[in-house]
């Protein structure tokens, strides 16, 4: 109650609430929600929070102004050092927004099982207060259970009538659908309306403003993708003009120390920074607005499914293990120099064939992913055909399921058999439901029978029930596969942009090579010439690298090497936002990773080829 309550901590039990700025019932702005949520005055939240985060920022900022002073100095190191406050303190003060948003996704989010649920209570007899009841006790609910907490509290503890208590809450609420459906309801239940009449009506309302909402959703998707899009061909930009940069114009000698090194290369360095805080800023983006739908059912019951992932895990672990270790110790006995100086060739697909062994679990996981689906598409039919059937025969659960064996139901027909022969045996019903929402592994059917089991039970109407239940499941079913498509989408702009991404990378790397070659045949050919006098000649441009091209090779290298690690943060970046638009967890994101390494491999592997074939065309002469 931390969140709704808060500001109300030293009123007694029974304490009139008048005097509270109440009176302006207008939905707040999303910036004043946050501060009423932020438990403490703006101020108190700035001496607190911002205040510390910043100074926190400057302490880290002057470490590295100091540990790097020899990487970045003048202005370029007084930025550097003060970027670190700049995101800490920002960071720091925009979180409450963050945060706001965050708890409006997971309020929207169980929305639609909420309306749902609402509804079919409502076909019983139970009264406003009895739905409430049941419904704080709905944990599985996250934060729309302890908005649901908020109104009964007002209620039942500052005895606030109902609608006042709505009305509050959906004033305060972060999610705009939350707090449009209190109101209605607030007014409903002021005209004289019963709750429950409101509930039933409430269900074709509030799927029409759920779809909206789903649809704007997925249209700030295709916006984020375009601006993704842009961030990364801005990085890719700078990473091309600081590969250039270190081969043509820093200098040094082979036996430089790691440290010398890193000044070498800092802007490559820098450039590099700044494309990996791109990259988290588009996944950030994608997690704040795309909420999580959970795929697989969440149970503690011991599923053939779950034996078989953990034997993949253990089988796939003990392999790439095997192979990290055989790759290890090899390496005293065999030179895999030929992979190193051609790292932009072999490299990632040496990575890819380590960690291919963990594409089996992913692999398992996409085929379940598949059935799983399958099974929810199955579900609607199903529980019309069971809720009609429990009306009509009026029988024991074992005879009701019975009855449908002889239905084809797509992929439930196994957990359909299974259900019936452990109702046959006389187990315990909620048990042999419980086992039965574990067999079909979803959790759609896992949280919508459990919804039909109660409904059915209190309103002694199954075939009303299973109807409401079933046309809520087909309506989520038709956003599902919206997001499908938004999710095909995103996916195959991740493979575009990381193919785009390599090629661009591996011409530069060509073009570097190029210039290495030309520079160094250059700098053999003017050995006699007093090469400090260029600069004079050609009016105070020259390139140092034409004096010391003793690094160039090694420049290339690091320039490959640091290009790599981008491309495996990239990879993993992708596959987190293709799985959050899509959904099923992180072991298919895994996949997706695996999937994305063998292409960029590929990729890699063959633009560099072409690229030396062809390597005329972009260095002549």
């Amino acid at each position: 109650m931390g969140t709704i309550l808060i500001r109300y901590r030293h009123l007694g039990r029974g304490e009139s609430l008048e005097g509270l700025e109440w009176e302006q019932m207008e939905r707040l702005p999303v910036w004043q929600i946050a501060i009423k949520r932020l438990g403490m005055p703006v101020p108190e939240y700035a001496m607190k929070v911002v205040l510390p985060s910043t100074i926190v920022g400057l302490l880290v900022g002057a470490i590295v102004f100091w540990g790097s002073s020899g990487l970045f100095t003048g202005v370029s190191g007084i930025l550097l050092a003060f970027m670190f406050p700049l995101l800490t303190g920002g960071v720091a003060a925009v979180w409450p927004l963050i945060q706001t948003q965050r708890i409006a996704i997971a309020i929207e989010r169980e929305m639609h099982m909420f309306i749902t649920r609402m509804g079919i209570l409502s076909l019983g007899d139970a009264g406003a207060q009895s739905m409430f009841d049941i419904l704080k006790q709905m944990g599985d609910y996250g934060a729309l259970a302890e908005e649901v907490q908020a109104i009964e509290t007002l209620v039942d503890r500052w005895h606030t009538n109902l609608p006042e208590a709505a009305r509050i809450v959906g004033r305060q609420s972060p999610s705009p659908i939350w707090g449009d459906f209190l109101d209605r309801m607030a007014f409903s239940v002021e005209a004289g309306q019963p709750l429950e009449d409101f509930m039933r009506s409430e269900q074709d309302t509030f799927q029409e403003e759920f779809n909206t909402l789903y649809d704007t959703r997925l249209e700030a998707v295709d916006t984020l993708r375009e601006i993704y899009i842009s961030l990364t061909t801005t990085g890719m930009f700078l990473l091309v003009v600081a590969g250039i940069h270190l081969v043509l114009f820093m200098t040094g000698t082979l036996e430089d120390d790691p440290w010398t090194v890193m000044v070498r290369i800092r802007w490559i360095l820098l450039a590099a920074l700044i494309y990996s805080l791109l990259q988290l800023f588009g996944l950030i983006s994608f997690m704040v607005l795309i909420p999580d739908d959970d795929l697989f059912s969440r149970n503690d019951m011991t599923t053939p499914y779950k034996i078989k992932m953990r034997r993949a895990w253990a089988i796939a672990s003990i392999i790439g293990i095997t192979i990290i270790l055989i790759t290890l110790f090899s390496s005293f006995l065999i030179s895999y120099t030929v992979i190193l100086e051609n790292w932009h060739k072999y490299g990632l697909l040496s990575i890819a064939v380590i960690v291919t062994p963990f594409a089996v679990p992913a692999y398992l996981v996409g085929l379940e992913e598949r059935s799983v689906r399958r099974r929810d598409e199955s579900y609607p039919g199903f529980i019309r055909a069971l809720g009609g059937t429990a009306q009509a025969r009026a029988s024991e659960p074992s005879a009701t399921v019975r009855a449908l064996r002889g239905i084809d139901f797509g992929a439930l027909n196994n957990s359909i058999d299974q259900l019936e022969r452990r109702l046959s045996m006389r187990i315990d019903s909620d048990h042999s439901w419980d086992w039965f929402a574990a067999d079909a592994n979803s959790m759609m059917v896992s949280r919508f029978i459990r919804i039909y089991l109660e409904g059915a039970q209190s309103s002694g109407e199954p075939a009303g029930v299973a109807e409401l239940v079933s046309k809520n499941t087909t309506n989520l079913l038709s956003l599902r596969r919206r997001r499908a498509l938004s999710s095909g989408t995103m996916q195959g702009v991740a493979f575009g942009v990381l193919i785009a991404m390599i090629t661009s990378l591996n011409i530069t790397i060509s073009i570097v090579q190029g210039l290495g070659s030309s520079i160094s045949g250059v700098a053999q050919g003017i050995t006699g010439t007093d090469v400090g006098a260029i600069p004079e000649l050609s009016g105070g441009f020259g390139l140092p690298v034409l004096d010391d091209s003793t690094v160039v090779e090694e420049n290339i290298f690091l320039f490959k090497i640091v290009v790599s690690i981008l491309v495996l943060l990239m990879i993993a970046i992708l596959g987190l936002i293709s799985a959050r638009i899509r959904g099923g967890g992180i072991t298919l994101s895994v996949g997706q990773m695996i999937s994305m390494l063998w292409v960029a491999g590929l990729t890699s592997y063959l633009t560099a080829v072409i690229l030396d074939a062809s390597i005329g065309l972009f260095i002549s002469g």
